[in-house]
């Protein structure tokens, strides 16, 4: 971190100077805060904003006006390479200089010393948008960066009277852009949030960006989403652009909801971040409590509780089991429905499906498989299990995951598998296979059981029988996925997407 934060910016800060920088920083000179200290004084910013400010303080500042005097503080950087350096690689040690240079009569307020960092940003990035040394174009990602971050700040603090309280006049806010520009800033803040999602979904392509470890590359992703994600002093909601004042709490707009998607399947899905996919997915404005999950959740619990219940005690029980399976995949489906992609990316909807080409192989197999299993059944569904685990191990691995959080998720994702394939073996086995496959083996004795009274006895063929069909199932699901085109296992179902790139 360089620099003290002003007072009332502590998070702003924090979140401008961390993230990637710490790995972008790595590659400067061990003396780098010493030449950011002489590169970019108080007096310096002065000199920088001269242009700005003389539009600024005027009654009625054009938004032409104000963007021929940013052009104008943009020139500032040329022959300055250490300053555009400090800006965009120092940007906690800009905004700690901002509030000894504020001529007020009193400490300056957070959207005051906010302004000034906006200004300073906004001309660092025209300078290399209008440039031609290509030996600036690796600064063009953290330009982009730092873009996004400085004008979407106001909008994590909807509601916060610190930032607009009611009331105010000729508020700095609404004055960035010129006189009334409110609407330019959120309309400039949408288009610059585009602009970094496009580099962090390249940043293998940016040296900068490549180097940073794959926490740092999700913290930024989810500071696209959210207003204070991995804050809990703060609790984060989904960040909108929306031009509403800050007074208002919008709900997320169509622009809001396409990042959102994207992000979901392009980021966290192939990263295995089901949690936050989850929190993501819920509906309504505010996000409220998903009762259909909790039912889907309810009912495939009761289906295991049924089954687990039917191997100790005779009765209907299996039966009642697949019947609580159908259930939750009617709830599903009607979740799917009613709310859309976003609610559905969360079950992993790719599993299941699979996991059914496994059933239908599995019931065509002649039925020694579970009328006279191998007297060492139980090391099959082991292997098949450890052998499914170990691929989405090394499948989030290489999508940049860190070890330790790799083993978490893949646990997560095999979990989430699991049930499924479960889930179907039951409904499949119970309900669907007798129908259509031989029921009792040809050269069968009088005391052996057929598929359909398999699950009426109090044996422990019925849970052997589930055992081997999950871990078949299971296994065909995750395996399955070589023959997908370039999608992860936790890829939404769906086929084609109308995005760029999709």
């Amino acid at each position: 971190m360089t620099g003290v934060p002003p007072p009332g910016l502590e998070a702003f800060h924090h979140r401008i100077d961390s993230g990637i920088l710490t790995a972008a920083r790595a590659a400067r000179p061990d003396d780098w805060p010493a030449r950011d200290t002489t590169a970019l004084t108080t007096a310096d910013i002065l000199t920088l904003l001269d242009p700005v400010l003389d539009v600024a303080d005027r009654t009625n500042a054009t938004t032409a006006g104000m963007s021929k005097a940013l052009d104008a503080a943009a020139r500032g950087f040329d022959g300055h390479r250490d300053r555009l350096l400090t800006v965009l690689l120092s940007p906690g040690h800009v905004l700690s200089l901002i509030p000894p240079v504020l001529d007020t009569a009193r400490p300056p307020t957070p959207p005051e010393v906010w302004r000034w960092m906006c200004w300073i940003t906004e001309a660092a990035v025209r300078h290399l948008r209008t440039g031609n040394d290509l030996s600036l174009r690796l600064l063009h990602p953290l330009a982009d960066r730092l873009h996004f971050l400085v004008l979407s700040e106001p909008l994590r603090h909807r509601g916060d009277a610190a930032w607009y309280p009611p009331g105010a006049v000729r508020h700095p806010l609404d004055a960035v852009y010129g006189t009334g520009s409110w609407h330019v800033l959120t309309d400039t803040c949408a288009h610059a949030r585009r602009a970094w999602l496009s580099r962090l979904n390249t940043y293998q392509s940016h040296p900068f960006l490549a180097q940073a470890p794959a926490d740092r590359i999700e913290t930024e992703l989810l500071l696209l989403l959210l207003t204070n994600p991995g804050q809990p002093a703060a609790p984060s909601r989904p960040l909108s652009t929306s031009w509403k004042p800050l007074t208002d709490d919008p709900p997320a707009t169509t622009e809001d909801l396409a990042v959102r998607a994207d992000i979901v399947a392009g980021h966290l899905l192939p990263r295995f971040r089901l949690i936050q996919v989850a929190r993501l997915a819920r509906p309504g404005h505010p996000p409220r409590h998903d009762h259909l999950r909790l039912a889907v959740l309810a009912a495939a619990t009761t289906a295991v509780g049924l089954a687990c219940r039917g191997a100790f005690t005779p009765g209907a029980w299996f039966m009642q089991a697949a019947v609580a399976a159908a259930t939750a995949y009617a709830l599903l489906g009607i979740g799917a429905v009613w709310h859309g992609t976003g609610w559905s990316a969360q079950w992993l909807l790719r599993f299941p499906a699979a996991a059914m080409l496994g059933l239908f192989a599995l019931v065509s197999l002649p039925p020694d498989w579970w009328s006279a299993p191998h007297p060492r059944w139980a090391w099959a569904p082991a292997a098949l299990a450890a052998a499914a685990f170990g691929y989405l191990v090394v499948e989030v691995r290489n999508h940049g995951v860190g070890r330790g959080p790799a083993l978490r998720r893949a646990a997560g994702v095999f979990a989430a598998g699991a049930v499924h394939a479960f889930l179907l073996s039951l409904i499949v086995l119970v309900v669907v296979a007798d129908t259509y496959t031989q029921a009792r083996p040809d050269d069968a004795g009088p005391n052996t059981l057929s598929l359909h009274g398999l699950w009426h006895h109090t044996t422990g063929a019925a849970w052997q029988t589930l055992a081997l069909a999950t871990a078949w199932s299971l296994a065909v699901g995750v395996f399955s996925q070589i023959l997908w085109d370039d999608r992860p296992i936790t890829a939404s179902l769906a086929h084609l997407t109308w995005r760029d790139g999709g």
